[in-house]
């Protein structure tokens, strides 16, 4: 099985020779007036961005398999039986049905890009079938939580680990407050977390708060993350690097953060930790994912600039993060729309019931 700390993409740059020349010919610009240029130039900067980056984690799953040949050009390296062999790895990586779709519109749209004269029917009609009879399934169910309430058992879980005997279990606990704590207030993504280390991504400030840092290498659309964290989630941070990760069995021979009984944790294993304690705590198991909603979810309810701050830290692009503003105004509106209208339901309460009740007292008056 792959190791899952190797999955990423390749940037551009690092692109075989004929790849890198077609993905310049294809954004080729009207420099010189003649109204020609490049078939991608004219698509906005996200979608070439989001094509860019799913080609990038085809090319990565071909060099990872040993099927990635620089002499080969896009029309000949990008065959029905490798993207096949790609699609079983996403699915195996437990990617969501969405998400599995998407990455096969997305490396369509770049392999028409960047070899036009080629058909590349079978990438979203796999089978022959459409995307949606291919790889069945919708988005997750799930129920949106206020960060401020999870972090109320998150607490509680922290104040338990401080009084359980010193052991495994006690050890266990303070790291998965500590994960808990980072997931909840800034919500970085899975490959973030497993390439964390404590020398190059974490820095003890003279307050006692840790700031965090994550290179564009260690991040989804390689922006460099940098950030601080508050006192209550340094404060359980700072307990778990203090009193228990040393404790790990191999602690001492490597500096990756996040350690399990046997040895650094895996994408699997962090990935269990909000599973196992949100299956607990709602009956519902949540992967660390989920907490990037809750996050931006719950800043959105408070205000639109608060969306843009969540949507700004988790690292998304500005014109995600404006969206993010749009759809929390949007959400304001809503509420200020529905408190003004109970307010007017109170203030005329019992209105028609008063009419109703004049209306038969003079019917009454009248028939005497």
């Amino acid at each position: 099985m792959t190791d899952p700390m190797t999955i990423g993409s390749i940037p551009p740059e690092n692109w075989p020779l004929a790849d890198r020349l077609a993905r310049e010919q294809a954004l080729a610009s009207d420099d010189d007036g003649s109204g020609e240029c490049g078939r991608g130039a004219h698509l906005r900067a996200a979608s070439m961005e989001s094509y860019t980056q799913t080609y990038g984690q085809f090319l990565d799953f071909l060099a990872r398999t040993n099927a990635l040949c620089e002499a080969e050009g896009p029309g000949e390296r990008v065959t029905p039986q490798r993207v096949t062999a790609w699609r079983r790895e996403n699915k195996a990586r437990g990617l969501a049905p969405t998400t599995r779709r998407q990455m096969l519109r997305n490396l369509s749209a770049m392999l028409r890009l960047l070899a036009p004269d080629r058909d590349w029917s079978f990438v979203i009609r796999p089978g022959n079938r459409s995307l949606k009879r291919a790889i069945p399934g919708g988005p997750k169910p799930f129920v949106v939580r206020d960060v401020a309430e999870v972090m109320v058992r998150v607490r509680r879980l922290h104040r338990q680990g401080l009084a359980a005997t010193d052991g495994p279990e006690k050890w266990r606990t303070l790291r998965d407050v500590a994960l808990l704590a980072l997931l909840l207030t800034r919500a970085p993504r899975v490959g973030s977390l497993v390439a964390m280390t404590i020398d190059r991504h974490l820095e003890l400030r003279s307050d006692g708060t840790w700031h965090v840092r994550f290179p564009g290498k260690h991040t989804k659309n390689h922006r460099r993350l940098d950030y601080p964290l508050d006192a209550e989630a340094s404060r359980m941070l700072t307990d778990y690097v203090e009193h228990a990760r040393a404790r790990f069995p191999g602690a001492g021979a490597t500096d990756q953060l996040w350690m399990g009984m046997k040895g650094p944790s895996t994408r699997e294993g962090i990935q269990a930790i909000p599973k196992r304690h949100t299956l607990a705590w709602y009956g519902q198991a949540h992967g660390p994912h989920v907490f990037r909603k809750w996050l931006r979810a719950s800043a959105a309810r408070r205000s639109p600039e608060l969306a843009m701050d969540a949507a700004d830290v988790m690292g998304h692009t500005a014109e995600v993060s404006a969206k993010d503003y749009a759809e929390a105004s949007g959400l304001h509106a809503g509420l200020r729309h529905g408190d003004r209208l109970a307010e007017r339901r109170a203030r005329q309460a019992g209105r028609a019931e008063r009419a109703f009740a004049a209306e038969l007292a003079r019917w009454e008056e009248g028939r005497r």
